[in-house]
């Protein structure tokens, strides 16, 4: 009843308007007693529950005694007098069985239905109660009707999805006129009045033709969306839709968000056809966005089969797909599912088996779990299966539940719609989701420890083949039989020869057999690659890092911190390849090779900024390793263990001291020089020539480094990348340094002080400074790639002064005021400076 919106019941005393709605009585007089408003709730048309009420006339869902019928009435009576009918026949029938479906009796032998083709033990979606609601009609009303569709009147067989029509808010058939004929309307309409009157669609629905049941067509629905979880909103979302947009009324639609997926009825081929060959697809609009939903006359509905090994031991004896097959059938009573398949030779416990049949569906909906092999076995129904690759080898599952978890917004997932597989060997995972947890099919990545880890929807296959002699060539490899031109060489290294195979069925077959066998030459074994296995053995390249998984990252180093085992602090360093790439994205005309790989849309802006933070992660890499390679030949790095960081703020006091005059000046000349050269070349020049020269750090006040976590380029950041800078400045990096460098602050007595809130070093005074002894730089500069220098510079000292951001300009020169404060600060510059000379 759509005035208080609550469910039908047998015994209800219901009125029916002219315009064919139907509600409580009581509903019906309240409305009209108490709100004054005699207006249909369902359409809005004038004076329709007055007319009703007052022609004292009562529907009732279904008559308690199926006894008092007269012949009349049972003609036009539910199909539950069919029922009971048939089940008294049966009695006397031994060898029959009748169909909860459609009532038509069949042999005992029979698995199927003959006339609707329904299982005999297929579960039913309907209640019983639903099944018996129908309303009767006047004399003339329904024989129009009976008329105009013409229903076969032997045993009525109807099929299973025609019993969805019986639980949904369906309104009852409209009869209307039009200049062509007589046609009938079906809807299923929300409690909402339409602003649209049917009779204003000329639709492909309005044929002159006399339409039956056995005329309607069914159509598939495909890729529903996972932020609905209301079937019936869902199904009124549609419905509105195709209304609105192509003017076509589905007679019924029945939607299962749980699988995603769903089916329609319509009133003839034409209309079938329309939605399947034309139309193919629609976009509904979603609270948070659109979607796009698919129709077809087939359905093909994947699900995944887990057979539960946690309690099992490493050699359990695991059912092939065959068997998976054989117990399905068995199990569901259902036709044979198109096909069954392990998913990877890294998962067997893993099946995915693709029905085309919701009868089947249905069923193991009802039974998800059971035994095969003395294991323990569950389907996961209409599910997504995806992967995650080379996690890190602390991974767990709990930390990759909670990630996806946040990633979808829930705070917990229940364990029948969302199981993960973690194998420990390959450090891959997969991730199956159903129901609740299909939101995850929305989502392209996830957040492990603040690193950014991506969605695969299928494994890399790489095989590894080993041991490769200098006899063993690349392409006969390659051209072998058992690849069938389905393999390609990613790399040969040492004796690993790394391949990868485009076909899953052949990779398969490779990792079976786990034999190369050669003409002459001693055989090979192929086995899985472990991506990462020695990452100090490669470079930093486009193969490894720029292009495939350096996009995927947003630019922040501190989303790989929290992991020092990530292959980026392991690689080699390559400068031509860095350079190359940076002069790429320099470019107006940038190649997007690269992005179409990864499928990224970057800006050449983000990845400069990708790039220069690939710069720092191998820098943070080399000062906790000490040592790097040139040439094949290990350089060290000598930290200096007693680095020295001083903050000076506006209560320091460098020493104490009287005003003197002198007489003579200390030094005859200064002598200033500008030079358009990189500054640590400059100070490294500096100190061949003169005792202790000070690099200036021309300092963010507010950030150590400035932006240098997120790759940005100013002078400061461009320090850090080729230094052990942010030891003395970063306290956040604290975390990953082998040593706690010393801090102090100088003090307004003149002392030099342990600094004890080491937050209080930031931001710096407007006329502070902190100053640096000790820093060793062993990059070159960014013109050159950021190659390793051939003789780390040590004993650096640094003083970082902030400028001021954006002052107030008289024509082409600083405003007085900022002219005295820019003044005060080289001031105390050069005072410190001179202090620590």
């Amino acid at each position: 009843c759509s005035i208080c919106e609550l469910e039908w019941n047998w015994k209800d005393d219901v009125v029916t308007t002219i315009c064919k709605h139907t509600f409580h009585r009581h509903c019906a007089q309240e409305r009209l007693d108490e709100r004054n408003r005699a207006d249909c709730r369902s359409c809005g048309k004038e004076s329709a529950l007055r007319d009703a009420l007052s022609r004292n006339k009562t529907t009732t869902t279904m008559k308690k005694s199926m006894e008092t019928k007269s012949d009349d009435s049972v003609r036009a009576d539910t199909h539950v007098a069919s029922v009971a009918k048939t089940e008294d026949t049966m009695k006397k029938k031994e060898n029959m069985w009748q169909c909860d479906a459609c009532s038509g009796t069949n042999d005992e032998s029979a698995k199927r239905c003959v006339f609707c083709r329904v299982p005999r033990f297929a579960a039913s979606f309907v209640s019983t109660a639903q099944t018996q609601r129908q309303e009767e009609r006047t004399t003339d009303e329904y024989n129009q009707i009976e008329y105009l569709n013409r229903t076969p009147k032997n045993n009525d067989h109807t099929s299973l999805y025609s019993k969805v029509q019986e639980y949904m808010d369906v309104d009852e058939p409209m009869v209307n006129k039009s200049p062509r004929g007589f046609y009938t309307n079906y809807s299923l309409r929300s409690s909402t009045p339409s602003t649209t009157s049917k009779q204003d669609f000329q639709s492909i629905e309005s044929d002159n033709q006399e339409y039956s049941s056995e005329h309607e067509a069914i159509v598939y629905i495909s890729d529903l969306p996972p932020s609905i979880q209301d079937d019936l909103q869902l199904h009124r979302l549609i419905e509105n839709r195709l209304e609105k947009t192509f003017q076509i009324i589905p007679t019924i639609i029945q939607c299962y968000t749980k699988i995603g997926a769903g089916f329609m009825r319509v009133r003839n081929t034409q209309i079938k056809n329309r939605l399947v060959e034309d139309i193919k697809k629609i976009i509904l609009d979603l609270p948070g966005g659109t979607h796009l939903i698919s129709f077809s006359d087939t359905i093909e509905i994947v699900s995944y089969i887990v057979i539960d090994k946690t309690h099992e031991k490493n050699d359990i004896n695991l059912p092939n797909p065959s068997e998976i097959l054989k117990r399905w059938v068995h199990l569901y009573t259902g036709e044979k599912p198109h096909s069954c398949d392990q998913i990877s030779v890294q998962f067997p416990n893993i099946y995915r088996i693709v029905s085309t049949s919701f009868d089947d569906l249905l069923a193991a909906m009802s039974n998800p779990d059971f035994l095969i092999n003395k294991l323990f076995t569950h389907v996961y129904i209409g599910a997504d299966c995806s992967y995650f690759e080379d996690l890190p080898k602390s991974t767990t599952k709990e930390e990759l539940e909670t990630a996806i978890c946040n990633s979808i917004g829930m705070k917990t997932i229940a364990t029948l719609s969302l199981h993960i597989e973690l194998n420990k060997q390959t450090n891959n995972a997969c991730v199956i989701a159903t129901d609740k947890a299909r939101l995850w099919t929305t989502k392209s990545f996830t957040y492990i420890n603040d690193r950014p880890i991506s969605k695969r929807v299928n494994l890399t296959c790489r095989l590894v083949v080993y041991p490769m002699r200098e006899i063993h060539n690349n392409d006969e490899i390659v051209n072998q039989t058992i690849f069938d031109g389905h393999a390609s060489v990613i790399e040969r290294s040492g004796e690993n020869l790394i391949l990868e195979i485009s076909d899953k069925k052949i990779y398969d077959n490779c990792l079976s057999v786990g034999m190369l066998t050669l003409k002459s030459k001693p055989r090979l074994k192929m086995e899985i690659y472990m991506a990462f296995t020695n990452p100090e053995n490669r470079e930093i390249d486009t193969e490894t890092w720029y292009h495939v998984e350096m996009v995927r990252y947003k630019s922040d180093i501190m989303q790989f911190t929290a992991d020092l085992d990530h292959p980026i602090f392991h690689y080699r360093w390559n400068a031509a390849i860095w350079l190359q790439e940076f002069q790429n994205a320099q470019s107006k005309n940038r190649s997007t090779k690269a992005n179409a790989k990864a499928q990224s849309s970057l800006s050449n802006d983000q990845i400069r900024h990708l790039l220069q933070m690939t710069v720092m992660l191998n820098t943070i890499g080399v000062i906790r390793k000490k040592t790097y390679l040139i040439n094949n030949q290990q350089i060290k790095l000598n930290l200096d263990s007693k680095l020295k960081t001083i903050v000076y703020n506006h209560d320091s006091l460098l020493e104490l001291s009287q005003s003197i005059q002198l007489s003579n000046t200390p030094y005859t000349e200064t002598k200033v020089k500008v030079i358009n050269a990189d500054c640590v070349f400059v100070y490294e020049e500096c100190s061949k020539k003169y005792k202790k020269p000070l690099l200036l750090n021309m300092a963010s006040a507010t950030s150590p480094g400035g932006g240098y976590r997120k790759g940005d380029g100013a002078q400061e950041e461009n320090l850090f990348r080729r230094s052990d800078y942010f030891r003395s400045l970063d306290i956040d990096l604290d975390s990953i340094q082998d040593e706690i460098p010393e801090r102090s602050y100088c003090s307004n007595d003149g002392k030099i002080r342990s600094l004890v809130d080491l937050t209080a070093m930031y931001p710096i005074d407007e006329y502070g400074a902190i100053y640096t002894s000790g820093l060793t730089f062993f990059r070159n500069s960014e013109d050159k790639g950021y190659e390793y220098m051939d003789k780390p510079l040590e004993g650096v000292h640094a003083l970082a002064v902030a400028a001021y951001r954006n002052p107030k300009l008289d024509g082409n020169l600083l405003s007085p005021k900022y002219a005295v404060g820019m003044r005060k600060k080289i001031e105390n510059l050069l005072s410190i400076a001179h202090y620590h000379k």
